[in-house]
């Protein structure tokens, strides 16, 4: 069942989310149906569409979890900012597809 995740994460600009997209590599992770981001009135937003909750955790903790490690040690990325990350998830039922 599809499972959407929406991140919002104030006060950080498009320089900081390049610098973990980076890390993660050219490849699109194994399940990944959508994939959004832009700016938001508080900072960026992510959007993402998962072919499941599975496909989703495995990125997070295979690919994701290192890359915002990366980032985190490269001048001009605040990790401070991630404790304000808001996350919310979305499960197939609302989902047209």
């Amino acid at each position: 069942m599809p499972y959407g995740v929406v991140q919002d994460m104030p006060g950080v600009s498009e320089q900081e989310y390049r610098q973990v997209e980076k890390h993660l590599g050219p490849d699109r992770p194994p399940g990944l149906l959508a994939h959004v981001a832009g700016p938001s009135d508080e900072g960026w937003r992510i959007i993402n569409i998962w072919a499941d909750e599975a496909a989703f955790r495995r990125f997070q903790s295979e690919r994701l979890v290192r890359a915002a490690g990366l980032a985190a040690q490269e001048e001009g990325f605040d990790p401070a900012k991630a404790a304000a990350f808001r996350s919310a998830s979305v499960d197939g039922v609302e989902m047209p597809f």
